[in-house]
Parts: structure tokens; sequence; C-alpha cells
């Protein structure tokens, strides 16, 4: 009997050890309370004891027990910040690329406009110091090209081609005049001299090249600025999105359920877990990958242009040596061509009034450096930061590949997962263990996703941000190829984006380069990347106090607030310029005698004409 007392008292023993384990697992919510007054729950609305868990919605299956330590309106309540501490941070990462493409385009505008004012400035002192009071009659014949250029760049809606045809008419009315001042010309017989400008040629091939030349750079100068400016606007406007219902539910489940659960501490999801939340609540982003990409390649590509045969700073420095070729063209040629006019248009009557001699004060020339200043290697300072900007803003957005792809795990990164070491410490939903699921598929389809499952219809706000991303592209793509673009759409702000068209350049002067494949009729133009892969997560060191990250490297560039370090130029080989465009890619040139001979030879044509008025 003793010996079956014994095994009796060792039984009951046990059951009430076992019970006593019963009673001290039960949940407690003592140890949550903390964390639910941190989150601004006043004490009476947190429970005291364990509550059931049918009313709530994310969080009513983690518990075994059936029980809880939170209420259905503190649910709700979890919920609504779980959502807003999400858009907060997916608008945060958004609005750091959207400020860095911002800044760097009103940076690249600021600089063109300083270039373009300075090039202006340029011109009109030499061709005042030259040619003295007949450029000064005659000033608002230049000052009109340069306003309609600047009307281009600002509003797109100048027509480049109309713009130089009607400046060199102009200009060849205006020579065709004084270099025959002993005659009167009424309006019909100078529309007939215009009407045979261009069977005769008087400026030689200038006007040709050089409307080319500023065609090209001045689209695709315009292009760029404009492309940053878009997809500053696609960034902003993305900010603007809701996350879903189902996507709240998930964040909730991802982040306030532990606490619900009666889990003390602050107990950070699996990585794999927080990837598939991420990228289900985040599947209208990713809608964008694709046509961002495409972006991304084609502002490289028009950069490229810019560095190379399109450098808008070797057409707009060097402009007014490139007229006064065109006008020394004319005068070498001013017998001749005043002839062909008699002979179409009629000899026109001599004037009854003596021209007075100019004097020598107002045709004197004066010797003086007309180039800007210029640095060690010739360029124009402002032109070098252009450059040095240029390289910097491609750099740039080419970092931005794939952005809305690695977007999900950036957030994950901002210390929602723990390190990849702890993967049996971790919440995966339910409890603290390994989360079993896969990761899902990058891209806008997340059916198989288990966390947040279908996307649905595109929102109108990602469908215009395409269609933007699109339009803007193409008009990347017309730009690098010298094509038009149409503008139509932005006339109401200086940096407006639309859809673009364009015909073909000029047959006398086309491109010959494909640039890999770049060309619009080439079907390599659209990049076929291999689809990313999963980041892997790497613990990286944990500094003490900090909460532990998971080590993600997307490539998503930082804001940079400080200035463009000149110093550095990115590791950018210079463009290889040999290709056959134009004269435009390389500097042009005027030899002393010529220049010379471009400045002093209008003024001995004027003094001997007015010699000649004289004696008549």
């Amino acid at each position: 009997m003793s010996g079956l007392s014994s095994s009796i008292w060792c039984v009951l023993v046990a059951l009430c050890c076992i019970g006593w384990v019963k009673v001290d697992a039960k949940l407690k919510c003592d140890a949550v309370r903390p964390y639910f007054e941190a989150q601004g729950f006043p004490a009476s609305d947190i429970p005291k004891d364990p509550i059931s868990s049918k009313e709530l919605k994310s969080c009513g299956g983690i518990s075994s027990g059936g029980e809880v330590c939170c209420s259905a309106d503190m649910e709700l309540r979890l919920q609504a910040k779980a959502r807003e501490r999400h858009e907060k941070a997916t608008r945060s990462t958004l609005s750091r690329l959207q400020q860095l493409l911002a800044t760097r385009g009103t940076r690249f505008h600021s600089f063109f406009k300083d270039l373009l004012e300075t090039s202006k400035k340029g011109f009109h002192e030499m061709f005042k110091k030259t040619y003295g009071i007949l450029y000064e009659q005659n000033a608002y014949v230049f000052t009109d090209l340069f306003k309609e250029l600047e009307n281009y760049y600002t509003k797109g809606t100048v027509n480049l081609d109309d713009a130089m045809d009607n400046f060199f008419n102009t200009l060849y009315q205006k020579m065709f005049t004084v270099l025959n001042s002993q005659y009167l010309f009424d309006a019909k017989y100078l529309e007939c001299v215009g009407n045979h400008m261009k069977e005769m040629r008087p400026f030689g091939d200038v006007p040709q090249k050089l409307g080319v030349q500023i065609k090209r750079s001045f689209i695709a100068t315009r292009a760029f600025s404009q492309a940053l400016t878009v997809a500053a606007d696609v960034l902003k406007n993305m900010q603007t999105l809701r996350a879903s219902p189902e996507c709240a539910a998930a964040l909730t489940r991802m982040t306030a359920c532990p606490s619900c659960s009666g889990i003390a501490g602050n107990v950070l999801a699996c990585g794999d877990m927080c990837a598939n939340v991420m990228k289900g609540c985040l599947t209208q982003h990713a809608a964008l990958d694709a046509e961002w990409n495409h972006f991304v390649e084609a502002v490289g590509k028009v950069g490229e242009r810019l560095l190379g045969p399109f450098n808008i700073e070797m057409l707009v420095r060097p402009i007014n040596l490139k007229i006064s070729e065109a006008i020394m063209n004319f005068q070498e040629n001013s017998a001749d061509v005043s002839q062909r006019v008699f002979s179409g248009c009629g000899r026109p009557v001599l004037g009854r009034r003596r021209r007075r001699r100019r004097s020598a004060r107002e045709t004197d020339f004066e010797s003086s450096n007309f180039d800007q200043e210029t640095s060690e290697d010739g360029r124009s300072t402002t032109a070098a930061m252009l450059d040095k900007l240029v390289k910097e803003i491609r750099q740039r957005v080419r970092d931005s590949r794939q952005f809305w792809i690695y977007l999900p795990y950036q957030l994950c990164n901002d210390g929602l997962v723990v390190p990849p070491s702890n993967t049996k410490e971790c919440w995966n939903g339910t409890h603290v263990d390994k989360y079993l699921y896969p990761v899902s598929s990058d891209g806008e389809t997340q059916t198989l996703n288990p966390e947040v499952r279908g996307s649905g219809p595109r929102h109108p706000i990602v469908r215009d941000q395409i269609f933007a991303l699109t339009t803007i592209t193409s008009r990347l793509r017309s730009a690098f190829n010298g094509q038009d673009v149409d503008w139509v759409d932005a006339e109401e702000t200086p940096y407006g984006s639309g859809s673009g068209s364009g015909d073909g350049v000029d047959e006398d002067d086309p491109i010959t380069d494909d640039e890999d494949g770049f060309r619009e009729e080439s079907s390599g133009y659209e990049p076929n990347p291999a689809p990313p892969q999963t980041p892997k997560v790497v613990p990286p060191p944990v500094s003490p106090g900090l909460s532990p990250k998971v080590e993600i490297e997307p490539k998503v560039p930082t804001i940079d607030n400080n200035d463009i370090d000149l110093n550095n130029s990115n590791n950018e080989n210079k463009n290889d310029t040999t290709t056959a465009v134009d004269s435009g890619a390389t500097r042009q040139h005027i030899s002393l005698t010529r220049a010379l001979t471009s400045y002093l030879f209008p003024i001995a044509v004027m003094w001997f004409g007015g010699c000649l008025t004289e004696w008549l």
C-alpha cells in the first residue's frame, strides 16, 4: 500500500505542477500596456485582462486560446496608425528622389539660361563694336532671334525652322539694302529680294548648317530639362495614393498584432513577410517600373548627345562668329548677288537724297577680345558647370533604374524587419517563429502573394503617370534622333509635358550613327534586362541602442543638398564625337585673317559706298 500511495502522490503532484504551468502560461496584458499607452491609448481603453478575439478582424486568429489584449476599437485605431506610418514612409522615400530630380532640373535650367544670356550679351557687344551704328539701327533683327530661341526653350511654341528662315531672310534684306544704299527699295521690291534668297544662297551653307545645329541642340536641351520636371511630377503625384484596405490589414498583422497577442517589447517582422506585405501594398507603384526604366535609358542617351554632337555650349557660345561668317559670305559675293537680284526683280531707282558719310567714330573697328570668359580648357565657366551637371544628372537618373521594384525592400529596411540571422526570432504573422511562405515575385501582379492578394485595376493617378512617362520618353527618343518634338500641351507651364511627334531631320545632314540601336526605328531601343533578383539579406553591424536592420541595397539615390562637386566627373568617359553628324560636334574656329576680313570688309564697303554717294 505504501508503494501505491507513493505513486498516487507523485501523480497528484505532477498534475498540480501542470496546472501551475498552465496558470503561469496564461496570457497577461500588463506586459503590453506600456506599448499601447505609448501609442496614445488612454488607460481606460486598454484591457486589464485578456478578452475574446472574436470581434477582431486582423488579429483575431493569432491566439490559440482565443484571447487577446486589444479590443476591436483598438484594432481599428492601430490599423489607422499602421496605414499612416506606411504612407508617410512611402511619401518620404518618393519625396527624396523627387527633390533630387527637381533640384537638378532647376539648376540645369538656371545654367542654360545663364549660358544663353551670356551669349546674347557677348553677341551684342561684339557686333556693336564691329559694325557700330549700322548694327544698332538693326539690332532688333538679332535680338528677335534670341527671343525666339528663349521662347522655344521656355514654352516650346516656336517653330525653329521658321525662326531661322525668318532671321536670315530679314538679315538678307537688310544687308542688301545697306550694300546698295544708293538705291530706293519699297516693300514690294524687298519682297522680291527675299523670294530669291534660297536660290542664290547669299550666306553660303551657314544658314542650313546653323539651322540644323540649333534645331537639334535646342530640342535635346529642352527635352532633357522637361524630362526632369516630368519625372519629379510623377514622383510627386504618386505620393497621393492611399493604401488599400487589404494593405492596411496586412500592415496591422505585421506591426500591431504582436502586441495584441501579449508579446512585450519591439518584436520585428520576418524579412520575407515584410517583403510580401510591401509588394502587395505597392502593386500600383510597381506598375510604373517598365515605363520608368525606358525613361531612364532615354534620359541617358539624350545626355550623351548633349555632351557630344548636340552640345548646346558649343553652339550658343560662338554663335556670333557663325553669323559673322554668314555676313562675310554675303559680302564676298555681294556684287554678283546684287546683279542677279536686279536681273530678277528689275533695277531700282537711285535715291535723290545723298547719304551722309559715316564718321570714323561710327565705323571705327576696335580690336578687342570678343570671347567670353573662359577656363583653362577654353570652355566658358558656365558651360563647364553645365557639362558637369549633365553628367551628374545622367548618373543620378541611371541609379534610379528599377526604383519601383526596389521600393518594397527599401521600406522594409526602415526598421521594420529583423536581421536575417534571426529568422526564427521574428514575427511571422501569427507567432514568433520562422516565416514559411515564399517571397512573391516582383511587379504589379501579386495574385499569389500570401499577405496581400490581388491589386485590382490601375488607379487613375497611376494611369496618368504612366502616360506622362510614355510621352516624355517618346519625346526624348525624337530629340535623340534630331527630330522635331511637338510641345502642344506644354504652352501653359515652362516645364510642361505632353505627347510628342516629329518628322525626320534634314536630308542634307542626316544622323549616321545609331548609338547602340537607340534609333527610333530600331528594335534595340527597349531594354530587356533579366528580372531583378530578390536582394539577399545580409546582417549589418548593429550599433548599440539601435534597432537591427535588414541590409538591402536598392539602387535609390539620396538627395544631396550640397553644391555639385565639380571635381568629380563621375568617372564618365568623354563621348566619342568623331561620328559623322555635323560641324556642330566640334568647336568652330575662324582664323584671325578671316575674322578681320569679316569685320573690316563691311566697313570698307560702306565707306566706299558712301564715297560713291557723295560723288553722285
